[in-house]
């Protein structure tokens, strides 16, 4: 078995309704009680993954999670505060932002915005226990990307087809698209690119999580030379942390009710 189907058998063994493959029914059951499936449904719907058509259903769902853990910040926008950053006035899931190469971009997660800056977050929840190969294509070069810096194509040089628990590859295009959004809208002076992952709280018995952490600290050293773009990485149980003694603690103590487990 391995280390991924093993915790899939875990967190289902943990909740009493999904099937013996680890599904709800349908959307409504896989949602922490105060969510509401009008704060996030459309998102989603509009968003190229189609998650709701059967993934977000898993118990195991990362998008799931994701939409657990932010709708709250959706419904309350006004109240939240993150990264020094408050009185946001956008939210929404299954956000793209275009690099100018056509094509279908990636969705992120969520993101929230005020007059001057977006926050992307990137959702990560078993994902980091399976390797992936960073793949671009051809298109990714300068005479086609102007706008960007050489470091961004060193990056792709770097990491070009190497296989890494970090999904490289997708954090790069993000960068990208967040970029070239923050130069075609002006009024946008900053874009933060957030990547938030789970972890089990025995994570560091895992070669898996040893090994995601190390890409994950030699990465960001490199995206951490971009003028153009901040880089923040966290763990869904630190970020939980930062919310306790706030309005936010009742709905973030049930993330942790559901999501904070030991393997």
């Amino acid at each position: 078995m391995t280390t991924r189907k093993r915790f899939e058998k875990v967190i289902i063994n943990r909740c009493k309704k999904p099937n013996i493959n680890g599904y709800f029914l349908n959307n409504s059951e896989n949602l922490l009680g105060d969510i509401d499936l009008d704060l996030f449904q459309q998102d989603l719907m509009q968003g190229s993954g189609n998650e709701l058509k059967s993934k977000f259903n898993a118990v195991y769902s990362s998008s799931a999670l994701g939409v657990n853990n932010f709708a709250i910040v959706k419904l309350h926008l006004d109240k939240f505060e993150f990264l020094g950053e408050s009185n946001f006035n956008k939210a929404q899931f299954e956000r793209q932002f275009r690099t100018g190469l056509g094509g279908t971009p990636p969705n992120l997660d969520f993101t929230i915005e005020n007059n001057e800056t977006i926050i992307a977050f990137e959702s990560k929840f078993l994902e980091p226990l399976d390797r992936k190969d960073a793949k671009f294509t051809e298109s990714y070069k300068k005479e086609k990307l102007d706008y960007l810096d050489d470091l961004w194509f060193s990056l792709i040089d770097k990491y070009q087809n190497v296989s890494s628990y970090l999904d490289v590859a997708q954090l790069i295009k993000h960068s990208i698209g967040l970029i070239n959004h923050k130069n075609l809208f002006p009024q946008i002076k900053k874009v933060i690119l957030v990547y938030i992952y789970w972890t089990p709280d025995n994570f560091a018995d895992f070669s898996e999580y040893k090994q995601h952490e190390k890409e994950l600290f030699d990465f960001k050293k490199e995206i951490e030379k971009s003028k153009d773009l901040d880089f923040v990485s966290l763990t869904y149980n630190q970020f939980w942390d930062i919310y306790d003694n706030s309005v936010f603690q009742e709905h973030f103590d049930k993330m942790r009710n559901r999501y904070k487990i030991e393997i």
